[in-house]
């Protein structure tokens, strides 16, 4: 089949994340639970063909996603990320228009 699909567009590749992310998150997760750490890295991604070499993934294919490096959690006092209000980052019928101006 080749890399995804060996078709290009927005179309296969939005289809193709949508389906594996939802499954990364689920592994970040069940990580946690069991005290382990992790960090989704795609950065790396510009590099994706010598990753590939280095960790004897066929490049021509398999598709990388992300790169999940994994380690024993320090401590447990896990705590809500710092976030911008909601207000600020949303859009309301178009864009442009912030949640909460009107």
């Amino acid at each position: 089949m080749g890399r995804a699909g060996g078709k290009t567009g927005v179309y296969v590749h939005a289809n193709t994340w949508a389906s594996i992310y939802p499954a990364v998150w689920s592994f970040m997760l069940a990580l946690r639970e069991r005290g382990l750490a992790t960090c989704l890295t795609t950065n790396y991604l510009a590099y994706e063909r010598e990753v590939a070499d280095l960790l004897g993934i066929p490049f021509d294919t398999i598709n990388q996603a992300c790169l999940l490096p994994v380690a024993h959690a320090q401590g447990t006092d896990f705590r809500r990320a710092a976030r911008k209000p909601v207000e600020s980052v949303v859009h309301l019928k178009r864009w442009g228009t912030r949640l909460g101006s009107g």
